[in-house]
């Protein structure tokens, strides 16, 4: 009984043995491989990055032994294209780039495209899109009829945006999928200036989580352009919708009628009352002072102390403060001059 537990032990010691050692050879052979496919694609890079600058800085025309051979020359590719589009990029090197990759690149990325692996679609999607490899629009479409993850559905869109305009629409305005707000604003903020107008004219038809990452994006944007269509959402019941508007029109720095945002300086929610203290600085204090004097008396802290800031801002911001002091009763309101007078409050 002994000498069979004994040849038990032995045997599997043996197959623990030669397992680790199967292990061992795996690693070894594969990190062998990694470190070969590495050297192919830095052989690439070094031996053709001259031609690639050439073809794409000074408009000769490629030499075809830049044309890739192996799936490792075209990644070699994408690290040299990737390079010159995250630090060079203007609208010539985009469409040769774009013009040799619908050309030599696009059965590659469709392949990797049809795979069943999550990865390697999303891998064929982002070059697809920075590429801007548009013969492969109609595949990208026919993925988007499957059953996909969500990842997969908000790259496809920013590849529709791109391509395919109505169909970006179409899915932003009428869609199972409900994107957050980081996700809408993601989108957003890369869209090209005429897609992003056409969503600006539709805002009302808009989900409204995609309607708050709009009205943002709108205020990073930075386009008075956009002012009036702003100033039409300070209409509306959403409280989310109003603030951040006026936030977005604070972006912009620019008011058109003064005398669309006096409503605000007695609104119930206290975050209006703080916005609106914030746009006074876009206008002189001579227009703004009797309001901003009723908003160094709110009774939220944050409104008390933006208006003094914004009150300071303004040359004769120190006397008006002083003039205040004299003459009002509120404690609280003369306390925050006093600490803006005294600290010199940073607008």
């Amino acid at each position: 009984m002994i000498q069979i537990s004994i040849k038990f032990v032995l045997l599997l010691i043996c197959l623990l043995t030669l397992l680790l050692v199967s292990i061992g050879l795996y690693l070894i052979i594969k990190r062998v491989k990694e470190v070969k496919i590495k050297a192919e694609i830095a052989s690439y890079v070094s031996k053709h990055e001259e031609n690639w600058r050439r073809f794409l800085i000074e408009g000769v025309p490629f030499n075809p032994e830049v044309i890739p051979k192996s799936r490792e020359e075209i990644i070699g590719i994408e690290v040299i294209f990737s390079t010159y589009l995250k630090n060079l990029s203007n609208e010539s090197i985009q469409e040769k780039i774009s013009q040799f990759s619908n050309e030599y690149l696009k059965d590659f990325y469709l392949k990797l495209l049809q795979s069943k692996s999550w990865s390697k679609r999303m891998n064929a999607m982002f070059h697809i899109e920075d590429f801007k490899i548009d013969s492969l629009e109609k595949d990208c479409e026919k993925l988007g009829k499957k059953r996909i993850s969500r990842e997969e559905y908000f790259q496809l869109l920013k590849i529709y945006s791109l391509f395919n305009k109505n169909l970006f629409l179409q899915h932003i305005l009428i869609s199972n999928v409900q994107l957050s707000e980081y996700e809408y604003k993601k989108l957003l903020l890369n869209l090209p200036a005429e897609l992003l107008d056409t969503l600006t004219d539709k805002i009302t038809d808009l989900p409204k989580t995609c309607r708050y990452a709009l009205i943002d994006t709108l205020g990073l944007k930075r386009d008075i352009e956009y002012l009036p269509h702003l100033e039409v959402q300070l209409q509306q019941e959403d409280i989310e919708i109003r603030i951040k508007s006026l936030r977005a029109i604070y972006e912009i720095g620019f008011i058109n009628n003064p005398e669309n945002y006096l409503a605000f300086v007695k609104s119930p929610v206290w975050e209006e009352r703080l916005m609106v203290a914030k746009l006074f600085q876009l206008l002189p204090l001579s227009y703004t002072l009797p309001h901003l004097e009723i908003l160094l008396e709110d009774e939220s802290w944050w409104v008390r102390s933006q208006a003094a800031k914004t009150m300071m801002r303004d040359k004769s911001g120190r006397t008006s403060l002083e003039e205040y002091i004299e003459h009002s009763s509120d404690r609280y309101a003369i306390d925050m001059a006093n600490e803006a007078l005294g600290k010199g409050l940073k607008p």
